[in-house]
């Protein structure tokens, strides 16, 4: 029998999350202004994630935004206690988890100005699905923003038939561990086949490839879930309507933009353009943003509207003179501006810079408008609406964020201030447990040296300044 869509699926093999930078209210919030609204504040907010699993979304924002009120909940109980240990052990009191069933959200769960589910639309039965618009709708604060994310069509039909071919290969297999080796083998066994047209192989390879590089949670309880419906977004749209919400945007900035022009010839409106982009581009996943059907927006060009943000992006210059941004966008300035500004956002990048703090760097207004413009559409930058606080500068006892600290126990990618992802080797995870606030830079040097393995007292305390400096500028260290 294929697996549960139940909660014991869950308990039974673990789903990791992380913190994801696409549904932090900032993002959330931006997107809103942009076209119009008014979005509460980031800083003092009501966050509501369906589907948390072990949390290690919401206690990151919950640690990092202490006046909002967050809550997360997971129809499955064991993942719930995983989050609770980490929300006790940092004393995060702004946060609830909660193990329930997400129909049963009624008016006691109170209104939320940012709702988010991710992961749950499209591995959910159809009456889930319904329930959870329903909630989106009668829990969402009136100028509240909601974020769904889900499978997309025309994208996921090659996926799905790798899913097909794993479902029907372990049909009759009961033992979760080897139906997962089994399914695994059948992507190989699929590759290895002399009939495959000729057509199909390097997809198929591709894509197969990509499967079987991830762990067995992420296989399992996505592409080999029993439930994984598809949708084109024209259906979700549809859907969402019917339940009181239009759409918004995306929570990927670049994919509300055309700016090749892909879409002058189409006819329709909003709703019928995204669904030919959709087409144009293969797309398989969105992270729809849904607000209610009565708020009116602001569609105006994007030129019109960036003066209302700061903006971050961690701009390197690579050998070839080209400089590489967000989503790992390279560009080649033309013009000084864009050199200059991509150089003022690389300094101080996580952080972002308001627009008029750039505009000595561009040399004008209107020269900022349009390239910022151009970084924005283009994925190379991002824009905000929140400036992110954190400490920048080192004291005589530094001290790291309790939440990266406590992330790099048991991993090397850490939560930063920013909320980015920040992947640490080992030397700078080691480091990063050490900074409590109560050692010297001369102690953190001798403990450090203690370690086994370590270099000799010498070359750490030569090298740990520069460590130390990299820990600030990534935003891990607080006051």
């Amino acid at each position: 029998m294929p697996p549960s869509p139940d909660s014991s699926s869950y308990n039974e093999i673990p789903y990791e999350t992380v913190a994801r930078f696409e549904t932090h209210p900032d993002r959330l919030a931006a997107v809103g202004r942009f076209y119009g609204m008014d979005p509460a504040p980031v800083e003092r907010c009501r966050y509501l994630e369906i589907g948390c699993g072990t949390g290690a979304n919401v206690v990151a924002l919950a640690y990092h935004l202490p006046e909002s009120r967050v809550v997360g909940v997971d129809n499955a109980e064991v993942p719930i206690a995983t989050g609770e240990r980490m929300r006790a052990e940092l004393a995060v009191a702004n946060l609830t988890l909660r193990a329930c069933d997400l129909r049963d959200l009624g008016a006691e769960s109170g209104e939320f100005d940012y709702i988010v589910a991710h992961g749950v639309y499209s591995w959910v039965p159809a009456d889930v699905r319904d329930a959870l618009l329903r909630v989106c709708r009668e829990r969402l604060a009136p100028n509240g923003i909601a974020f769904v994310s889900y499978n997309t069509l025309p994208g996921r039909h090659v996926p799905q038939y790798l899913r097909d071919l794993m479902l029907f290969h372990t049909r009759d297999i009961r033992d979760t561990g080897q139906r997962l080796r089994q399914a695994r083998w059948s992507l190989q066994y699929l590759t290895i086949s002399p009939r495959l047209p000729d057509a199909w192989r390097p997809l198929l390879e591709s894509e197969t490839a990509t499967v079987l590089s991830e762990g067995d949670g992420w296989l399992f309880h996505d592409d080999f879930a029993e439930i994984n419906d598809p949708v084109y977004f024209h259906e979700f749209a549809a859907h969402s309507g019917r339940h009181g919400l239009q759409y918004l945007g995306d929570a990927d900035p670049p994919e509300m933009f055309d700016p090749q022009g892909l879409l002058e010839p189409v006819p329709g409106g909003l709703i019928e353009r995204e669904q030919y982009m959709d087409f144009l581009k293969a797309r398989r996943f969105r992270q729809t943003l849904l607000c209610h059907q009565g708020v009116r927006l602001e569609r105006r060009p994007i030129e019109e509207c960036v003066d209302r943000f700061l903006y971050s992006s961690p701009c390197q210059t690579l050998e070839d003179g080209k400089i590489e941004g967000l989503r790992r966008v390279r560009i080649t300035p033309v013009h000084d501006a864009a050199r200059n500004v991509a150089a003022a956002l690389g300094e101080v990048y996580p952080l972002p810079l308001a627009f008029e703090e750039l505009i000595p760097y561009a040399g004008s207004e209107p020269d900022l408008r349009t390239v910022l413009t151009g970084m924005v559409v283009g994925g190379f930058a991002d824009f905000h609406v929140y400036p992110f606080p954190c400490q920048e500068t080192l004291s005589a006892r530094p001290s790291a964020s309790r939440l990266a600290r406590r992330q790099a126990v048991d991993s090397r990618r850490v939560t930063n201030a920013c909320f980015r992802l920040v992947e640490l080797d080992e030397v700078a995870r080691l480091l990063l447990e050490l900074l409590d606030g109560t050692r010297s830079h001369g102690q953190i040097a001798e403990d450090l040296a203690g370690i086994p393995g370590a270099p000799p007292l010498e070359e750490i305390h030569r090298c740990l300044p520069a460590s130390l400096e990299w820990l600030a500028r990534a935003a891990l260290l607080e006051g």
